[in-house]
Protein backbone atom coordinates (compact mmCIF):
# COMPACT_ATOMS: atom_id res chain seq x y z
CA UNK A 1 0.00 0.00 0.00
CA UNK A 2 3.12 2.15 0.30
CA UNK A 3 6.30 2.68 -2.07
CA UNK A 4 9.14 4.66 -0.99
CA UNK A 5 9.34 6.44 -4.53
CA UNK A 6 10.02 10.34 -3.31
CA UNK A 7 8.36 11.44 -6.89
CA UNK A 8 5.48 10.60 -8.53
CA UNK A 9 5.93 7.34 -11.06
CA UNK A 10 4.46 6.02 -13.87
CA UNK A 11 1.36 4.23 -11.82
CA UNK A 12 0.92 6.94 -9.77
CA UNK A 13 0.80 9.35 -13.21
CA UNK A 14 -1.78 6.66 -14.48
CA UNK A 15 -3.96 6.95 -11.20
CA UNK A 16 -4.24 11.21 -11.54
CA UNK A 17 -5.10 10.40 -15.15
CA UNK A 18 -7.96 8.26 -14.34
CA UNK A 19 -8.69 10.73 -11.62
CA UNK A 20 -8.75 13.40 -14.31
CA UNK A 21 -11.08 12.15 -16.86
CA UNK A 22 -13.75 11.48 -13.57
CA UNK A 23 -13.27 15.24 -12.67
CA UNK A 24 -13.67 15.82 -16.20
CA UNK A 25 -17.18 13.93 -16.34
CA UNK A 26 -18.63 15.00 -13.26
CA UNK A 27 -17.56 18.78 -13.46
CA UNK A 28 -18.92 19.27 -16.94
CA UNK A 29 -22.27 17.80 -15.75
CA UNK A 30 -24.97 20.28 -15.42
CA UNK A 31 -21.58 23.12 -15.77
CA UNK A 32 -23.35 25.93 -16.67
CA UNK A 33 -26.97 25.07 -14.64
CA UNK A 34 -25.16 24.79 -11.39
CA UNK A 35 -24.82 26.72 -8.93
CA UNK A 36 -26.87 30.15 -9.79
CA UNK A 37 -24.75 32.38 -11.12
CA UNK A 38 -23.58 34.75 -8.48
CA UNK A 39 -22.62 38.28 -8.42
CA UNK A 40 -19.19 37.71 -7.54
CA UNK A 41 -19.02 35.97 -11.04
CA UNK A 42 -20.60 38.79 -12.53
CA UNK A 43 -17.97 41.07 -11.55
CA UNK A 44 -14.58 39.32 -12.16
CA UNK A 45 -16.40 38.93 -16.17
CA UNK A 46 -17.43 42.96 -16.07
CA UNK A 47 -14.01 43.86 -15.08
CA UNK A 48 -12.00 41.27 -17.64
CA UNK A 49 -14.44 42.74 -20.38
CA UNK A 50 -13.63 45.88 -19.26
CA UNK A 51 -9.61 45.28 -19.82
CA UNK A 52 -10.37 43.81 -23.20
CA UNK A 53 -12.72 46.31 -24.38
CA UNK A 54 -12.04 49.32 -22.75
CA UNK A 55 -8.53 49.17 -21.47
CA UNK A 56 -9.64 49.53 -17.69
CA UNK A 57 -9.86 47.32 -14.73
CA UNK A 58 -13.06 47.68 -14.31
CA UNK A 59 -16.08 49.32 -16.23
CA UNK A 60 -16.20 51.66 -13.03
CA UNK A 61 -13.42 53.47 -11.41
CA UNK A 62 -11.07 50.73 -9.78
CA UNK A 63 -11.33 50.68 -5.82
CA UNK A 64 -9.07 47.79 -4.78
CA UNK A 65 -11.52 45.63 -4.24
CA UNK A 66 -9.49 42.88 -5.68
CA UNK A 67 -5.36 43.11 -6.97
CA UNK A 68 -5.29 43.08 -11.12
CA UNK A 69 -3.97 39.47 -11.89
CA UNK A 70 -7.22 37.23 -12.07
CA UNK A 71 -8.73 40.03 -14.19
CA UNK A 72 -5.48 39.73 -16.36
CA UNK A 73 -5.92 35.95 -16.01
CA UNK A 74 -9.92 35.76 -17.32
CA UNK A 75 -9.36 38.48 -19.97
CA UNK A 76 -6.57 36.77 -21.69
CA UNK A 77 -8.87 33.58 -21.61
CA UNK A 78 -12.25 35.83 -23.22
CA UNK A 79 -9.55 37.19 -25.69
CA UNK A 80 -8.53 33.69 -26.78
CA UNK A 81 -11.89 32.47 -26.92
CA UNK A 82 -13.72 35.13 -28.94
CA UNK A 83 -15.17 37.51 -26.36
CA UNK A 84 -18.10 36.67 -23.64
CA UNK A 85 -20.54 35.00 -25.84
CA UNK A 86 -18.61 31.82 -27.27
CA UNK A 87 -20.32 29.60 -24.64
CA UNK A 88 -23.70 31.45 -24.46
CA UNK A 89 -24.41 33.64 -21.23
CA UNK A 90 -21.10 35.73 -20.53
CA UNK A 91 -20.17 33.53 -16.98
CA UNK A 92 -20.67 30.59 -18.30
CA UNK A 93 -17.32 31.28 -20.75
CA UNK A 94 -15.34 31.99 -17.11
CA UNK A 95 -16.76 28.66 -15.74
CA UNK A 96 -14.91 26.66 -18.81
CA UNK A 97 -11.39 28.30 -17.59
CA UNK A 98 -12.64 27.33 -13.89
CA UNK A 99 -12.86 23.42 -15.04
CA UNK A 100 -9.38 23.96 -16.42
CA UNK A 101 -8.03 24.89 -13.42
CA UNK A 102 -9.96 23.02 -11.32
CA UNK A 103 -8.18 19.70 -12.97
CA UNK A 104 -4.51 21.28 -11.99
CA UNK A 105 -5.59 22.03 -8.86
CA UNK A 106 -6.86 18.36 -8.67
CA UNK A 107 -3.42 17.03 -9.76
CA UNK A 108 -1.02 19.20 -7.41
CA UNK A 109 -3.56 17.91 -4.55
CA UNK A 110 -2.32 14.52 -5.69
CA UNK A 111 1.06 15.68 -5.74
CA UNK A 112 0.99 17.05 -2.49
CA UNK A 113 -0.69 14.40 -0.83
CA UNK A 114 1.46 11.72 -2.79
CA UNK A 115 4.85 13.79 -1.49
CA UNK A 116 3.85 13.81 2.57
CA UNK A 117 3.42 10.28 2.97
CA UNK A 118 4.79 9.00 -0.07
CA UNK A 119 1.61 6.81 -0.49
CA UNK A 120 -0.64 6.72 -4.06
CA UNK A 121 -3.26 5.97 -1.51
CA UNK A 122 -3.12 8.71 -0.15
CA UNK A 123 -3.03 10.97 -3.01
CA UNK A 124 -5.91 8.96 -4.93
CA UNK A 125 -8.31 9.42 -1.46
CA UNK A 126 -7.58 13.34 -0.78
CA UNK A 127 -8.38 13.67 -4.77
CA UNK A 128 -11.31 11.57 -5.20
CA UNK A 129 -12.90 13.49 -1.61
CA UNK A 130 -12.29 17.01 -3.39
CA UNK A 131 -13.28 16.06 -7.08
CA UNK A 132 -16.81 14.41 -5.06
CA UNK A 133 -17.38 16.70 -2.61
CA UNK A 134 -20.57 19.35 -3.50
CA UNK A 135 -18.78 22.36 -1.87
CA UNK A 136 -15.85 22.31 -3.42
CA UNK A 137 -18.04 20.80 -6.98
CA UNK A 138 -19.79 24.46 -6.10
CA UNK A 139 -16.71 26.74 -5.46
CA UNK A 140 -14.26 25.08 -8.07
CA UNK A 141 -17.72 26.21 -10.91
CA UNK A 142 -18.29 29.30 -9.83
CA UNK A 143 -15.57 32.33 -11.55
CA UNK A 144 -14.01 33.30 -8.45
CA UNK A 145 -10.59 34.40 -8.20
CA UNK A 146 -10.03 31.87 -5.48
CA UNK A 147 -9.75 29.17 -7.61
CA UNK A 148 -7.04 30.97 -9.66
CA UNK A 149 -5.07 31.70 -6.36
CA UNK A 150 -5.61 27.91 -5.53
CA UNK A 151 -4.07 26.85 -8.09
CA UNK A 152 -0.78 29.39 -7.68
CA UNK A 153 -0.86 28.60 -3.67
CA UNK A 154 -0.76 24.52 -4.50
CA UNK A 155 1.53 24.61 -7.27
CA UNK A 156 4.02 26.71 -5.15
CA UNK A 157 3.57 24.24 -1.89
CA UNK A 158 4.07 21.27 -4.61
CA UNK A 159 7.72 22.73 -5.86
CA UNK A 160 9.60 22.89 -2.44
CA UNK A 161 8.19 19.64 -0.98
CA UNK A 162 9.90 16.44 -1.31
CA UNK A 163 14.05 16.11 -1.91
CA UNK A 164 16.52 17.43 -2.98
CA UNK A 165 15.12 20.40 -3.66
CA UNK A 166 17.10 23.73 -5.32
CA UNK A 167 17.36 27.18 -5.49
CA UNK A 168 15.23 26.87 -8.52
CA UNK A 169 12.47 25.41 -7.03
CA UNK A 170 12.44 28.00 -4.08
CA UNK A 171 12.28 31.03 -6.60
CA UNK A 172 9.90 29.43 -8.64
CA UNK A 173 7.48 29.10 -5.62
CA UNK A 174 7.75 33.10 -4.34
CA UNK A 175 6.58 33.90 -8.00
CA UNK A 176 3.95 31.85 -7.60
CA UNK A 177 2.88 32.96 -3.88
CA UNK A 178 3.40 36.21 -5.31
CA UNK A 179 0.94 35.42 -8.10
CA UNK A 180 -1.63 34.22 -5.83
CA UNK A 181 -1.52 37.29 -3.77
CA UNK A 182 -1.74 39.14 -7.03
CA UNK A 183 -4.81 37.51 -7.92
CA UNK A 184 -6.32 37.11 -4.10
CA UNK A 185 -4.56 39.10 -1.09
CA UNK A 186 -6.09 36.03 1.45
CA UNK A 187 -3.26 34.74 0.00
CA UNK A 188 -0.72 37.08 1.94
CA UNK A 189 -1.89 34.58 5.15
CA UNK A 190 -0.52 31.54 3.27
CA UNK A 191 3.21 33.32 3.43
CA UNK A 192 4.86 32.42 6.83
CA UNK A 193 3.82 28.82 6.12
CA UNK A 194 5.61 29.05 3.09
CA UNK A 195 8.46 30.76 4.75
CA UNK A 196 8.70 27.63 7.54
CA UNK A 197 8.47 25.39 4.85
CA UNK A 198 11.45 26.47 2.84
CA UNK A 199 13.69 26.81 6.05
CA UNK A 200 12.47 22.84 6.39
CA UNK A 201 12.93 21.79 3.44
CA UNK A 202 15.50 23.89 2.55
CA UNK A 203 19.81 21.80 2.07
CA UNK A 204 21.60 22.88 5.33
CA UNK A 205 24.34 24.59 3.72
CA UNK A 206 22.13 27.26 1.53
CA UNK A 207 18.81 27.13 4.02
CA UNK A 208 19.27 31.00 5.14
CA UNK A 209 20.06 31.99 1.26
CA UNK A 210 17.04 30.26 0.14
CA UNK A 211 14.78 31.65 2.88
CA UNK A 212 16.42 35.74 2.14
CA UNK A 213 16.05 35.19 -1.74
CA UNK A 214 12.59 33.67 -1.26
CA UNK A 215 10.93 36.68 0.60
CA UNK A 216 13.20 38.91 -1.34
CA UNK A 217 11.95 37.91 -4.74
CA UNK A 218 7.91 37.85 -3.15
CA UNK A 219 8.45 41.15 -2.11
CA UNK A 220 9.66 42.64 -5.11
CA UNK A 221 7.01 40.87 -7.20
CA UNK A 222 4.43 41.95 -4.96
CA UNK A 223 5.13 45.46 -4.89
CA UNK A 224 4.56 46.23 -8.18
CA UNK A 225 0.74 46.81 -6.51
CA UNK A 226 1.62 49.48 -4.19
CA UNK A 227 3.85 51.18 -6.62
CA UNK A 228 0.87 51.05 -9.83
CA UNK A 229 -1.18 52.67 -7.14
CA UNK A 230 0.96 54.85 -5.98
CA UNK A 231 1.79 56.63 -9.46
CA UNK A 232 -1.64 56.98 -9.86
CA UNK A 233 -1.56 59.06 -6.23
CA UNK A 234 -3.95 56.42 -5.19
CA UNK A 235 -1.72 54.53 -2.52
CA UNK A 236 -2.46 56.86 0.59
CA UNK A 237 -6.32 57.88 1.74
CA UNK A 238 -7.64 61.11 1.81
CA UNK A 239 -7.03 62.75 5.56
CA UNK A 240 -3.74 60.44 6.05
CA UNK A 241 0.04 61.14 6.45
CA UNK A 242 1.13 62.38 2.89
CA UNK A 243 -1.97 61.29 1.05
CA UNK A 244 -4.02 63.96 -1.25
CA UNK A 245 -6.78 66.62 0.34
CA UNK A 246 -9.07 65.50 -2.29
CA UNK A 247 -11.33 62.15 -2.19
CA UNK A 248 -10.21 59.18 -3.74
CA UNK A 249 -10.06 55.71 -3.77
CA UNK A 250 -6.84 54.14 -2.37
CA UNK A 251 -4.91 50.54 -1.79
CA UNK A 252 -3.84 51.48 1.58
CA UNK A 253 -7.91 52.24 2.23
CA UNK A 254 -8.87 49.38 0.81
CA UNK A 255 -6.50 47.30 2.90
CA UNK A 256 -7.97 48.88 5.97
CA UNK A 257 -11.34 48.33 5.83
CA UNK A 258 -12.52 45.13 8.02
CA UNK A 259 -16.07 44.74 6.95
CA UNK A 260 -19.28 45.54 8.82
CA UNK A 261 -17.72 46.10 12.15
CA UNK A 262 -18.62 43.41 15.28
CA UNK A 263 -18.15 44.92 17.94
CA UNK A 264 -14.95 43.01 18.23
CA UNK A 265 -11.33 43.79 17.83
CA UNK A 266 -10.36 44.04 14.08
CA UNK A 267 -13.41 42.22 13.60
CA UNK A 268 -11.96 38.81 14.53
CA UNK A 269 -13.71 36.22 12.43
CA UNK A 270 -16.35 38.72 11.03
CA UNK A 271 -18.81 36.08 8.85
CA UNK A 272 -16.98 32.71 10.14
CA UNK A 273 -19.72 31.56 11.85
CA UNK A 274 -22.50 32.20 8.67
CA UNK A 275 -19.95 30.81 6.89
CA UNK A 276 -19.34 27.61 8.69
CA UNK A 277 -22.90 27.04 9.32
CA UNK A 278 -23.29 27.11 5.15
CA UNK A 279 -20.57 24.61 4.75
CA UNK A 280 -22.02 22.06 6.77
CA UNK A 281 -26.22 22.64 7.41
CA UNK A 282 -27.99 20.26 5.14
CA UNK A 283 -30.45 22.62 3.91
CA UNK A 284 -28.17 23.95 1.66
CA UNK A 285 -27.53 21.76 -1.54
CA UNK A 286 -23.98 22.30 -1.58
CA UNK A 287 -23.13 21.57 2.53
CA UNK A 288 -20.38 18.99 3.16
CA UNK A 289 -20.30 18.49 6.87
CA UNK A 290 -18.79 15.01 6.54
CA UNK A 291 -15.85 16.65 4.78
CA UNK A 292 -15.54 19.69 7.14
CA UNK A 293 -15.95 17.81 10.64
CA UNK A 294 -14.04 14.52 8.92
CA UNK A 295 -11.02 16.87 7.80
CA UNK A 296 -10.67 18.77 11.32
CA UNK A 297 -10.63 15.21 12.93
CA UNK A 298 -8.18 13.75 10.51
CA UNK A 299 -6.11 17.53 10.89
CA UNK A 300 -5.88 16.82 14.28
CA UNK A 301 -3.99 13.64 13.91
CA UNK A 302 -1.81 14.75 10.83
CA UNK A 303 -0.55 16.61 13.48
CA UNK A 304 -0.20 14.70 15.92
CA UNK A 305 1.73 13.03 13.01
CA UNK A 306 4.08 15.41 12.63
CA UNK A 307 5.71 15.01 15.27
CA UNK A 308 7.91 12.26 14.13
CA UNK A 309 7.46 12.55 10.82
CA UNK A 310 8.74 16.19 9.32
CA UNK A 311 7.09 15.61 6.10
CA UNK A 312 3.73 16.44 7.23
CA UNK A 313 4.70 19.49 9.07
CA UNK A 314 3.70 21.48 5.83
CA UNK A 315 0.69 20.10 5.71
CA UNK A 316 0.03 21.18 9.12
CA UNK A 317 1.31 24.53 8.38
CA UNK A 318 -0.98 25.27 5.50
CA UNK A 319 -3.91 24.63 7.99
CA UNK A 320 -2.46 26.70 10.24
CA UNK A 321 -2.42 30.01 7.74
CA UNK A 322 -5.93 28.71 6.77
CA UNK A 323 -7.14 29.22 10.48
CA UNK A 324 -5.23 32.52 10.66
CA UNK A 325 -6.69 33.67 7.44
CA UNK A 326 -10.60 32.88 8.76
CA UNK A 327 -9.92 34.92 12.21
CA UNK A 328 -8.31 37.82 10.85
CA UNK A 329 -9.14 38.03 7.39
CA UNK A 330 -12.29 40.19 7.49
CA UNK A 331 -15.24 39.71 6.65
CA UNK A 332 -15.56 35.95 5.51
CA UNK A 333 -17.84 34.30 3.05
CA UNK A 334 -18.64 31.21 1.76
CA UNK A 335 -16.16 30.97 -0.85
CA UNK A 336 -13.22 30.89 2.11
CA UNK A 337 -13.97 26.86 1.79
CA UNK A 338 -11.92 26.76 -1.57
CA UNK A 339 -8.44 27.45 0.28
CA UNK A 340 -9.34 24.62 3.38
CA UNK A 341 -10.87 22.34 1.52
CA UNK A 342 -8.05 21.01 -0.13
CA UNK A 343 -6.18 20.77 2.84
CA UNK A 344 -8.91 18.90 4.97
CA UNK A 345 -8.98 16.46 1.67
CA UNK A 346 -5.48 15.93 1.75
CA UNK A 347 -5.31 15.09 5.82
CA UNK A 348 -8.23 12.79 5.41
CA UNK A 349 -6.41 11.01 2.81
CA UNK A 350 -3.27 10.83 4.75
CA UNK A 351 -4.91 9.45 7.79
CA UNK A 352 -6.97 6.54 6.01
CA UNK A 353 -3.63 5.66 4.19
CA UNK A 354 -1.67 5.95 7.43
CA UNK A 355 -4.66 3.22 8.95
CA UNK A 356 -4.31 1.13 5.53
CA UNK A 357 -0.83 0.91 6.13
CA UNK A 358 -0.82 -0.50 9.63
CA UNK A 359 -3.63 -2.64 9.33
CA UNK A 360 -1.85 -4.20 6.20
CA UNK A 361 1.45 -4.74 8.40
CA UNK A 362 -0.26 -7.00 10.57
CA UNK A 363 0.59 -9.58 8.33
CA UNK A 364 3.51 -10.70 5.86
CA UNK A 365 1.17 -12.38 3.65
CA UNK A 366 1.00 -9.75 0.60
CA UNK A 367 -2.47 -11.00 -0.89
CA UNK A 368 -3.48 -10.78 2.82
CA UNK A 369 -2.42 -7.83 3.60
CA UNK A 370 -3.79 -6.23 0.59
CA UNK A 371 -6.63 -7.49 1.51
CA UNK A 372 -7.15 -6.33 5.29
CA UNK A 373 -5.99 -2.53 3.71
CA UNK A 374 -8.24 -2.76 1.32
CA UNK A 375 -11.33 -3.68 3.27
CA UNK A 376 -10.04 -1.14 5.93
CA UNK A 377 -10.55 1.43 3.83
CA UNK A 378 -13.97 0.65 1.93
CA UNK A 379 -15.32 0.84 5.43
CA UNK A 380 -13.87 3.73 6.67
CA UNK A 381 -14.62 5.64 3.16
CA UNK A 382 -17.88 4.00 3.21
CA UNK A 383 -20.18 6.67 4.57
CA UNK A 384 -18.35 9.73 2.26
CA UNK A 385 -19.71 7.23 -0.31
CA UNK A 386 -22.90 6.58 0.82
CA UNK A 387 -23.37 10.86 1.43
CA UNK A 388 -22.26 11.87 -1.53
CA UNK A 389 -24.21 9.23 -3.78
CA UNK A 390 -27.29 11.25 -1.88
CA UNK A 391 -26.06 15.20 -2.72
CA UNK A 392 -26.25 14.95 -6.43
CA UNK A 393 -27.69 18.44 -7.39
CA UNK A 394 -24.87 19.74 -8.80
CA UNK A 395 -25.32 17.21 -11.18
CA UNK A 396 -29.17 17.35 -11.92
CA UNK A 397 -30.35 21.26 -10.67
CA UNK A 398 -31.14 23.79 -12.77
CA UNK A 399 -30.31 26.60 -10.47
CA UNK A 400 -30.31 29.81 -13.38
CA UNK A 401 -32.99 29.10 -15.45
CA UNK A 402 -34.71 31.70 -13.47
CA UNK A 403 -31.85 34.38 -13.96
CA UNK A 404 -31.48 34.01 -17.62
CA UNK A 405 -35.51 34.13 -18.21
CA UNK A 406 -35.34 37.82 -16.04
CA UNK A 407 -32.61 38.94 -18.30
CA UNK A 408 -34.64 38.03 -21.72
CA UNK A 409 -37.48 39.37 -19.86
CA UNK A 410 -35.78 42.81 -19.04
CA UNK A 411 -33.92 42.93 -23.10
CA UNK A 412 -37.35 42.45 -24.92
CA UNK A 413 -39.64 44.83 -22.66
CA UNK A 414 -37.82 47.25 -21.34
CA UNK A 415 -36.93 50.62 -23.02
CA UNK A 416 -33.38 51.38 -23.98
CA UNK A 417 -33.49 54.36 -21.93
CA UNK A 418 -34.27 52.61 -19.16
CA UNK A 419 -32.24 52.62 -15.65
CA UNK A 420 -31.78 49.17 -14.73
CA UNK A 421 -29.97 48.44 -11.23
CA UNK A 422 -29.01 44.89 -11.06
CA UNK A 423 -26.95 42.15 -9.48
CA UNK A 424 -23.96 41.71 -10.92
CA UNK A 425 -24.49 38.89 -12.56
CA UNK A 426 -26.49 39.71 -15.36
CA UNK A 427 -23.86 43.21 -15.92
CA UNK A 428 -22.24 42.51 -18.99
CA UNK A 429 -25.32 40.94 -20.43
CA UNK A 430 -27.72 43.66 -19.84
CA UNK A 431 -25.55 46.74 -20.51
CA UNK A 432 -25.04 45.02 -24.28
CA UNK A 433 -28.51 45.65 -24.84
CA UNK A 434 -29.61 48.34 -21.75
CA UNK A 435 -26.56 51.10 -22.01
CA UNK A 436 -28.06 52.41 -18.73
CA UNK A 437 -27.73 49.08 -16.96
CA UNK A 438 -25.67 49.63 -12.87
CA UNK A 439 -24.36 47.12 -11.03
CA UNK A 440 -26.17 48.04 -7.69
CA UNK A 441 -23.17 48.11 -5.49
CA UNK A 442 -21.67 50.93 -7.29
CA UNK A 443 -25.00 52.45 -6.98
CA UNK A 444 -24.23 53.14 -3.16
CA UNK A 445 -20.74 52.88 -3.36
CA UNK A 446 -19.65 55.14 -6.19
CA UNK A 447 -20.15 58.50 -5.85
CA UNK A 448 -19.99 59.44 -9.70
CA UNK A 449 -22.97 56.82 -9.93
CA UNK A 450 -24.96 57.47 -6.61
CA UNK A 451 -24.23 61.41 -6.71
CA UNK A 452 -23.41 62.35 -10.71
CA UNK A 453 -25.18 60.39 -12.63
CA UNK A 454 -28.12 59.15 -9.97
CA UNK A 455 -28.30 62.53 -7.67
CA UNK A 456 -29.07 60.00 -4.86
CA UNK A 457 -32.03 59.49 -6.00
CA UNK A 458 -34.37 56.26 -6.49
CA UNK A 459 -36.60 58.47 -8.92
CA UNK A 460 -33.24 58.58 -11.40
CA UNK A 461 -34.01 54.63 -11.38
CA UNK A 462 -36.87 52.63 -13.50
CA UNK A 463 -36.41 48.96 -13.24
CA UNK A 464 -34.31 46.69 -10.39
CA UNK A 465 -33.48 42.80 -11.01
CA UNK A 466 -33.38 41.55 -6.74
CA UNK A 467 -31.65 38.82 -5.65
CA UNK A 468 -30.91 37.20 -2.05
CA UNK A 469 -27.70 38.80 -3.00
CA UNK A 470 -28.74 42.28 -3.37
CA UNK A 471 -31.06 41.81 0.09
CA UNK A 472 -28.00 40.56 1.71
CA UNK A 473 -25.63 43.05 0.87
CA UNK A 474 -28.23 45.71 1.46
CA UNK A 475 -28.76 44.36 5.30
CA UNK A 476 -24.77 43.65 6.08
CA UNK A 477 -23.46 46.90 4.14
CA UNK A 478 -26.43 49.48 4.83
CA UNK A 479 -26.73 50.58 0.91
CA UNK A 480 -28.95 53.12 1.97
CA UNK A 481 -29.78 54.25 -1.88
CA UNK A 482 -31.22 50.68 -2.84
CA UNK A 483 -33.05 50.11 -0.07
CA UNK A 484 -35.43 53.66 -0.54
CA UNK A 485 -35.16 52.42 -4.26
CA UNK A 486 -36.45 48.74 -3.16
CA UNK A 487 -39.20 50.85 -1.19
CA UNK A 488 -40.58 52.89 -3.89
CA UNK A 489 -40.51 50.08 -6.14
CA UNK A 490 -42.94 47.12 -6.70
CA UNK A 491 -42.54 43.25 -7.86
CA UNK A 492 -43.65 43.01 -11.62
CA UNK A 493 -42.80 39.07 -11.77
CA UNK A 494 -40.44 36.38 -9.36
CA UNK A 495 -39.15 33.37 -10.36
CA UNK A 496 -38.34 30.65 -8.19
CA UNK A 497 -35.56 29.33 -9.42
CA UNK A 498 -34.98 26.25 -7.37
CA UNK A 499 -33.56 28.32 -3.92
CA UNK A 500 -32.31 31.54 -5.51
CA UNK A 501 -35.37 33.56 -6.52
CA UNK A 502 -34.94 36.24 -8.98
CA UNK A 503 -37.11 39.34 -8.92
CA UNK A 504 -37.87 42.08 -11.74
CA UNK A 505 -38.97 45.42 -9.65
CA UNK A 506 -40.11 48.62 -11.45
CA UNK A 507 -39.60 51.83 -9.32
CA UNK A 508 -42.91 54.20 -9.11
CA UNK A 509 -42.93 57.63 -9.83
CA UNK A 510 -45.81 58.53 -8.45
CA UNK A 511 -44.07 60.73 -5.63
CA UNK A 512 -41.26 62.07 -8.14
CA UNK A 513 -40.68 65.44 -8.64
CA UNK A 514 -41.35 66.49 -12.15
CA UNK A 515 -37.93 67.18 -12.67
CA UNK A 516 -36.91 64.09 -11.84
CA UNK A 517 -39.21 62.10 -14.02
CA UNK A 518 -38.33 60.91 -17.62
CA UNK A 519 -41.59 61.29 -19.94
CA UNK A 520 -39.67 58.98 -22.10
CA UNK A 521 -41.04 55.40 -22.66
CA UNK A 522 -38.52 53.96 -19.83
CA UNK A 523 -40.66 54.45 -17.36
CA UNK A 524 -43.98 53.81 -18.70
CA UNK A 525 -45.24 51.16 -16.95
CA UNK A 526 -45.26 47.54 -18.38
CA UNK A 527 -48.24 46.61 -20.20
CA UNK A 528 -50.66 43.69 -17.95
CA UNK A 529 -49.81 41.41 -21.09
CA UNK A 530 -45.73 41.00 -21.01
CA UNK A 531 -46.36 40.53 -17.26
CA UNK A 532 -48.75 37.51 -18.22
CA UNK A 533 -46.87 36.16 -20.77
CA UNK A 534 -43.50 35.97 -18.74
CA UNK A 535 -45.93 34.26 -15.31
CA UNK A 536 -46.88 32.02 -17.56
CA UNK A 537 -43.81 31.13 -19.23
CA UNK A 538 -42.13 29.69 -15.50
CA UNK A 539 -43.85 26.81 -13.85
CA UNK A 540 -44.07 28.13 -10.21
CA UNK A 541 -43.80 31.67 -8.55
Amino acid sequence: MQTTQAHPTRKSLFIVAIILILVTVLHTQNLFQYPYYQDAEGTSIANSWALVTQGRLSPYTYAYEEPPVGTFILSSWLSLTGGTTTFGFPINSGRILMLILSLISTAFIYGIAYKSLHSDLAGAIATLLFALSPLATMLQRAVLLDNMMLVFLLAALYLILGERRTLAHYVTSAVLVGLAVLTKGEAIFFVPAFLFIVRLQANVHHKRFASVLWIVLFLLLVAFYPLYAQMKQELIPQGWLFGSNLPHVSLLGRLADRGPDTGRFLNIASGVATSFRQWVDLSYSSADPILIYGGLIAALFVLLLSLDKRELRPIVAMLVSAALFLLFGGQIVVSAAIVLLPFLAICVGIVLATIANWIGSASKEPLFRFGLAGIAILILLYPFGIFYSSRVDAYTLNQVNGQLTAVDWLKANVSKKAVVVTDNYAFDDLRTNLPNTQYYWKVDTDPAVKYNMLDDDPCNIDYVLYTPQVSSDIQTYHLDLIRRTLDASKVLITYSNNGWPVEIRQVSKLNCKTTAVDKSPATAPISDTAIAIASAGQSTK
